[in-house]
């Protein structure tokens, strides 16, 4: 993952209790998930893939994780939730909309273009890795509903905007970053900030300001 990967544990004694034993080792578990489904795909990793990149045993794997989704699901909730907080801050700095809008866009494609292998780990193969996480990652992307939501306050067409213009404009965002990801294009995924803030800004306040703000994003 993104922090410097922790090493086995020194042979014979070495100071730490059992609790910190098990945290080890499961740190290094997820890790290593997360290296070996970047190189390997989801569908081709196995268990002793994991075990043996985190330098543990298949015993240890299993009294952590009751299975290679499991042990997806926890490295992804990582992901995420540090995402979410560096979401929640940048957002913070703002107190007009359409910038805490384009404010949450630019940090997650900043973030991700830092991390491609993340990027390629929650946004590709969390679709491969079972049921839960892809219902996961949709309640995840789905989770910038409200803040789009409130943008319908920012109108002033009468015309009413479909119930489902929210998902539909985050679902569209995410398949671009999805597909950029298996183009070889995640490094440059902060260059999508304009097209993210036109497109998501113009059901709201029209194309014109929609495509100025896009501007000034770039």
């Amino acid at each position: 993952m993104s922090e410097e990967k922790l090493g086995p544990l020194p042979a014979g004694r070495h100071g730490l209790s059992r609790e910190q034993v098990a945290l080890n080792q499961r740190e290094r578990l997820i890790g290593s998930l997360v290296d070996v489904v970047v190189e390997h795909g989801y569908n081709a990793v196995t268990i002793t893939h994991i075990t043996k990149a985190a330098q543990v045993s298949r015993r240890a794997f299993y009294e952590n994780f009751s299975s290679k989704e499991e042990c997806f699901l926890a490295a992804f909730e990582i992901v995420v939730t540090h995402v979410r907080e560096l979401v929640a801050e940048a957002v913070e700095s703002f107190d007009d909309w359409p910038h805490e809008v384009i404010a949450a866009f630019r940090t997650l494609l900043d973030y991700f273009s830092g991390e491609p292998d993340l990027a390629r780990f929650c946004f590709v193969e969390s679709q491969s890795a079972g049921p839960a996480v892809a219902e996961r990652f949709r309640e995840e992307i789905y989770g910038l509903i409200p803040l789009l939501e409130r943008g319908r306050a920012e109108r002033r067409s009468e015309r009413p905007l479909p119930a489902s213009t929210e998902s539909s404009v985050i679902g569209a965002l995410a398949t671009l970053i999805s597909r950029s990801v298996v183009a070889g294009e995640a490094a440059e995924l902060s260059g999508l900030l304009p097209d993210f803030t036109e497109f998501s800004l113009t059901p709201y306040l029209g194309t014109d300001e929609a495509h100025s703000l896009a501007i000034e994003a770039t």
